[in-house]
């Protein structure tokens, strides 16, 4: 009786270890159709995508990993401040996009890009003092990037302690 007991028990543990839900990162998972329109002078001119280019409280395992890459980027502050990122613009376009932030204090904002397999197609980390910026990005030369596809942008700002404050995605088409 007491084997039965054991194997039971295993085969239990066994049963749940292999029906836990795994985290599927492909296109199924993740919407990237619908896409904040603007013009080129960053007005908004049609559909407007309330999960994009704004704070995303939640991100899948898959999604947090996208932002673990190594940098050398020193940020002196150890607070948080309020962030602000504007929407890219122009989008759709042809490949150059530029999205604007706005933070209260130093940071590091770190910002990947995947297409709608949840490739990893482009990384950066740049180091921003506080302030509105606007980062440049250029796709229109790489051969990661295609007409008429989707892709999506996350980004993060860290602390100097490298503790991760803010995050979110934005999703783009290149035409």
């Amino acid at each position: 009786m007491k084997n039965f007991s054991v194997l039971a028990f295993l085969g239990f543990i066994l049963v749940q270890f292999y029906s836990c839900k795994k985290e599927i990162s492909s296109t199924s998972t993740f919407d990237f159709s619908n896409l904040t329109v603007t013009d080129s002078s960053c007005l908004y001119i049609s559909n407007v995508d309330s999960t994009d280019w704004t704070y995303d409280a939640n991100w899948t395992a898959a999604e947090t990993a996208l932002l673990n890459f190594g940098d050398t980027i020193s940020a002196l502050d150890s607070t948080v401040g309020y962030v602000q990122v504007s929407a890219a613009c122009s989008n759709p376009s042809a490949g150059l996009f530029i999205v604007g932030t706005n933070v209260q204090k130093t940071c590091v904002m770190k910002v990947a890009v995947v297409n709608n397999k949840f490739e990893l197609l482009q990384y950066k980390a740049v180091k921003l003092t506080g302030g509105p910026i606007i980062h440049a990005f250029d796709f229109r030369f790489s051969g990661s990037f295609h007409k008429n596809e989707n892709y999506r942008m996350y980004y993060g700002f860290y602390t100097s302690k490298d503790s991760l404050y803010y995050k979110g995605h934005g999703d783009f088409r290149i035409e």
